[in-house]
């Protein structure tokens, strides 16, 4: 009876063992990313969330901001992904266009609003609660430029606006650039500085 169970209870420990492995590895990566990244935020607010060193929060010109990377399934090309919390009036949103979203805009399954900057009304999708006052908002120089200089980071996909956060997404995943953290930096500092140009201070608390 114990020889016929041995090769089970080896295996399971074995397995475990493996399990025990696999998750001090996991941990370790997720520990020396999180550290590699952490020079990106203001000086010593920098803090992983989580034990796999995906998710990363810290303080940046003010904002509370947290970097989500999202590794590559069957079906998501994963990527990285910022969160800032504001304070704002108008929630909006400006995603990278392609030939099935502008087949879905001339079915009139998604909008499309004309922002009046033809650079950015070619590459971009933009919809607003609040049409006017998106037009309104990028009839300021500074808003243009700095929205110019977000689409043109590498991999930027969408940007997500609302009345507490903005939401900034890259995709797909490239660890070459989501594990970088002067393309970090570089993100963080198109994106505060997009939010300040519209207006749009930290949320505090």
């Amino acid at each position: 009876m114990i020889d016929d169970i041995l090769p089970i209870i080896l295996g399971a420990a074995a397995a475990g063992a493996g399990l025990v492995v696999l998750l001090f590895f996991v941990h370790h990566h997720g520990r020396k990313r999180a550290e590699r990244l952490a020079p990106a935020f203001e000086l010593g607010t920098s803090r992983r969330v989580g034990p796999l060193g995906t998710v990363v929060e810290g303080l940046y010109r003010g904002y509370s901001c947290r970097y989500t990377i999202q590794n590559a399934s069957q079906y998501n090309p994963g990527g990285a992904s910022l969160r800032l919390a504001l304070t704002g009036p108008l929630r909006w949103t400006a995603e990278l266009t392609d030939t099935g979203g502008r087949l879905m805009v001339k079915l009139g399954i998604f909008k499309d609003l004309q922002i009046g900057d033809h650079q950015l009304d070619e590459r971009l999708r933009f919809s607003a609660t609040e049409d006017g006052s998106l037009r309104s908002l990028f009839g300021g120089e500074s808003v243009r430029a700095s929205m110019h200089s977000l689409v043109d980071s590498e991999n930027f996909a969408k940007l997500d606006i609302r009345e507490d956060r903005a939401d900034a997404k890259w995709a797909p995943r490239n660890s070459r650039l989501d594990e970088d953290p002067e393309v970090l930096r570089a993100r963080l500092e198109t994106v505060t500085a997009l939010l300040e140009a519209c207006g749009y201070p930290p949320r505090i608390g």
